[in-house]
């Protein structure tokens, strides 16, 4: 197999944004700030869920799409290095995957589009507010780890929204995977 090639795999369809043949969505600070925003006021705790399970949804499935068209990702260290590089390339901040295993994983983020969009926007929060980037992680280690969809709980125990240094999020997994609470 071929090694990963950004120049031919980053494509464009029209308006579409492609990454290995798969549509992608890249980033807009307002349209997720605003979207967050609607959702937490509207829907509280639901509209979280809802927030966090699509990222999940969408990262799980591109992502196992992506590990079974390049199968030199075969350790979960090389998988989990090109999530990272993944969601830096589109734009979404800097993600490491710290002791990540297949039930369990700390991961930091020291920049996020989500925080600095959230600041721009609304200034500091008292609740840690990186909800799309908590399902994306989840989406993504259960792609990597060939675990089901709904197997990890990320928790975001700090959060640069409420001023700490950095994010930082704990990924564990559900004692139910078919539980409805995370």
């Amino acid at each position: 197999m071929t090694p990963f090639n950004w120049h031919t795999e980053l494509g464009r369809e029209g308006h579409r944004v492609l990454v290995a043949g798969q549509p992608f969505a890249m980033h807009c600070h307002h349209y997720n700030i605003n979207l967050q925003m609607t959702l937490e006021e509207t829907l509280g705790d639901d509209g979280v869920m809802l927030l966090f399970r699509s990222a999940e949804e969408a990262a799980y499935h591109n992502f196992r799409y992506l590990i079974a068209q390049y199968r030199q990702l075969k350790t979960y260290k090389s998988r989990l290095e090109m999530a990272s590089i993944l969601f830096q390339s589109c734009g979404l901040g800097i993600l490491y995957f710290l002791n990540a295993t297949p039930d369990s994983g700390a991961i930091s983020s020291p920049a996020s589009h989500f925080v600095t969009g959230w600041l721009a926007k609304h200034g500091r929060r008292h609740t840690p507010g990186c909800h799309f980037s908590r399902g994306w992680i989840a989406g993504v280690m259960e792609a990597t780890f060939d675990r089901p969809l709904g197997h990890f709980r990320v928790s975001e125990t700090q959060c640069k929204l409420k001023q700490d240094k950095e994010c930082l999020f704990e990924a564990r997994s559900a004692p139910d995977t078919e539980s409805e609470t995370r």
